[in-house]
């Protein structure tokens, strides 16, 4: 099956390296801002409306579900977790890819994409290398900003150019406005309902197992979630896979606890992650803990990098409200 595979990676290669020499003078080729693996600036080409678009970052398949996109997505990878409710049954209908995490480059050829959308590390040597490679092949290469290294994301850098680019890429710019239009009016609102609150500080964390911990910092997009709810990220340097004494150097108001998703595949409830913080010895000590002050963010709404980045300036809010 793997030399089949192969066969058809090289034939289908030699194919589109034809392509590709009369889309340099097609009037239907349109060129993005977007980024290389190692997040620096660069201009990506698209052919004309993708069609068959494979997605290894399922906050790309989501966002283009709110756009109406459906039927532009040829294969996505699974779900991080329970998707929103208004998308959950649509995208539990889209084609999903046969590897578990990244498919081999043998598998993206059989697939015959348009345009690939993915994570920074998706480009990387060890994944499928650089996107400039794939353009060579006639395949579209497209990083989505809130993966990008060495940044620091937000909303305004981050998640609102990503659906701006969409709307330029599939030829629907009204409706990514007006979504964006709806992300900032949610996101004045929770403002507005935060404005009288002083400032507090919080930790990201998220839990591996035997004892072994990482905490989010700036250089992931809920920091600057937790700076629009008012709350000052402790953790200025990436901190992964460290014991319970480095999380204890901290004494946040706020333990943000970043729950993975449970057997069954869909987001633990908020009850279930304070219970299961709780009783977490290495996490007593924590003044926040004692205190109950603990939000619940699931894992695909902190990696969301989108839309969802909102659900989790909500959840944020809706805590510190809890306590006046």
């Amino acid at each position: 099956m793997k030399i089949v595979l192969c066969m058809m990676a090289f034939t289908f290669s030699i194919l589109l390296s034809g392509c590709y020499k009369h889309s340099e003078n097609s009037a239907d080729k349109q060129f993005i801002q977007n980024y290389d693996e190692n997040g620096h600036s660069r201009r990506t080409w698209i052919k004309g409306i993708p069609q068959r678009v494979l997605i290894l970052y399922p906050g790309a398949a989501e966002a283009m579900l709110e756009l109406g996109l459906d039927a532009h997505i040829g294969q996505t990878i699974g779900a991080y977790g329970s998707e929103p409710e208004h998308l959950a049954k649509r995208f539990t209908a889209l084609p999903k890819v046969q590897a578990a995490f990244i498919p081999a480059q043998e598998e993206v050829f059989a697939l015959q994409p348009d345009l690939i959308i993915g994570w920074a590390h998706n480009f990387s040597p060890m994944e499928l290398g650089a996107p400039q490679g794939w353009q060579e092949h006639g395949i579209g290469a497209y990083i989505v900003p809130a993966t990008i290294p060495h940044e620091r994301p937000t909303l305004e850098n981050s998640v609102y150019p990503f659906i701006a680019d969409l709307g330029k890429i599939f030829a629907v710019e009204d409706r990514a406005a007006d979504y964006i239009a709806a992300c900032r009016k949610r996101e004045a609102a929770i403002a507005e309902c935060l404005k009288e609150r002083e400032w507090e500080t919080a930790i990201v964390l998220q839990e591996h197992g035997r004892s072994s911990y990482s905490l989010y910092d700036a250089g992931y997009l809920i920091n600057d979630v937790l700076d629009k709810a008012g709350l000052d990220n402790l953790v200025s340097m990436k901190t992964a896979f460290v014991g319970p004494e480095r999380i204890l150097a901290y004494d946040p108001d706020y333990l943000v606890y970043v729950s993975l998703p449970g057997a069954d595949g869909q987001d633990i409830s908020d009850e279930e992650v304070l219970t299961q913080v709780r009783q977490n010895r290495d996490l007593q000590p924590l003044r926040a803990v004692q205190q109950g002050r603990i939000i619940n963010i699931p894992f695909a709404e902190v990696n969301s990098g989108n839309g969802r980045a909102l659900d989790a300036l909500f959840r944020l809010a809706e805590g510190r409200l809890k306590y006046r």
